[in-house]
């Protein structure tokens, strides 16, 4: 029988982002016969995207309640801080010296670099890095771009396993010479599938918290509100609609720093009636039982998690051609594929989508069923741990 193995997952914000809700579900199922689980994550602060410190502080919960060791590093910020990097890295090298993994599992781009190496300073044997999507365009200008291109090249040399959550993901890096196509593995990252699946078994059914009048058609997104996630295209989509559908609204769970932006956006526009912003929810289900069709505009994206969720629910879903999404959507078969920042292509998709509902129900029908249990949470987790038998085998 194989000898428990200790893993250190190590990530920069344990909050309620796509990334953290990965390494969270990953942690707190593996199988602990066989790896020790323990979690390194950057400090709770008062930051609010993503759930900020109330997210934070309710994940350490969780693992409390399991059991499961966790440090935080104060110096451990997502922005680049010369200082704080420098304190977090040698924070680190103490750690794993004290922890002595067998394995390093660093999870998103800032965590990834400190982490790993960290983890080659100190001997660790094995080193396995899940990016959760890139940076290589859309968050950054191109110097900005070029540099953490060439940071994630020199990693890779140190790296004895890469995860792309998508085929397109591991694609995009491969094409730019990170990793090696033998040590990239692609794993999706994985949702409560049975859950959301059983979302609109009832039909539409509108929750009190949208706000939106009985007759609504409701256009729908799950994001935080941040600029990368291009909500602002999707506002103005709705607005060129706005005055054939009379009837249309838009609701958008998710909290973030564009917030008030999306609000005078609305107002400009002529459609504050029919943005609703309703903020971070658990019940996600039902908010997508209450919608009609669900949009995710991002710039950029590693999977899209929503998405996911919303095609499992049998949703028609329209999607930025970007990342690791056209992996999901075969456009016209199972959605719709727009191009990122283009709120006119947007409002020709929805218009599309508002005029011929008994396709819509096609597509959302046909959405649901290419979301197979490779998309499950037991799923991910045996291939993720097949990841580190298959390292640990190849250097025995």
């Amino acid at each position: 029988m194989m000898a428990v193995r200790k893993v250190v997952h190590i990530i920069t914000r344990l909050d309620q982002g796509g990334s953290a809700r990965n390494t969270m579900l990953t942690v707190l199922g593996h199988d602990r016969t066989q790896f020790e689980p323990v979690v390194v994550t950057g400090q709770a602060d008062s930051w609010n995207e993503q759930g900020g410190l109330a997210a934070t502080m309710e994940n350490l919960l969780y693992l409390d309640k399991e059991a499961i060791r966790y440090h935080m590093v104060p110096s451990l910020v997502r922005h680049i801080s010369p200082m704080a990097d420098l304190a977090a890295l040698w924070y680190l090298v103490l750690l794993l010296r004290q922890e002595q993994p067998h394995i390093v599992h660093t999870h998103t781009s800032k965590a990834g670099a400190l982490g790993r190496l960290a983890a080659w300073i100190t001997g660790v044997p094995k080193i396995v890095h899940t990016p959760h999507g890139h940076v290589f365009y859309g968050h950054f200008g191109l110097i900005g771009s070029w540099i953490f291109l060439q940071i994630e090249r020199a990693l890779a040399w140190i790296t004895d396993e890469l995860i792309a959550l998508t085929p397109v993901e591991r694609t995009e890096h491969l094409e730019r010479g990170i990793g090696g196509a033998d040590r990239f593995a692609v794993i999706p990252s994985g949702i409560d599938i049975d859950r959301f699946k059983q979302a609109r078994t009832a039909g539409k059914v509108m929750p009190e918290w949208f706000d939106c009048p009985p007759d609504a058609t409701v256009i729908g997104s799950v994001g935080w509100l941040t600029d990368i996630k291009g909500h602002r295209f999707l506002v103005d989509a709705v607005a060129h609609l706005k005055q054939e559908h009379p009837q249309l609204h838009l609701v958008i769970l998710g909290s973030g720093d564009q917030h008030d932006a999306l609000l005078r956006q609305a107002n400009r526009s002529g459609i504050a009636r029919a943005l609703h912003l309703v903020g971070r929810r658990e019940d996600v289900d039902r908010a997508l039982a209450g919608m009609d069709c669900f949009v995710l505009a991002s710039l950029n994206e590693g999977m899209g998690r929503a998405l996911i969720e919303a095609m499992a629910a049998g949703l028609p879903v329209i999607a930025s051609r970007t990342g690791g999404i056209p992996a999901l959507i075969e456009d016209e078969k199972n959605g719709l594929l727009v191009p990122p920042g283009d709120s006119l292509a947007l409002a020709v998709a929805l218009r599309r989508i508002l005029s011929d509902p008994t396709w819509a129900s096609t597509l959302g029908q046909n959405a649901m069923l290419s979301i197979g249990t490779d998309y499950g949470v037991p799923a991910m987790i045996r291939a993720i741990e097949l990841v580190y038998r298959e390292a640990a085998a190849r250097h025995a």
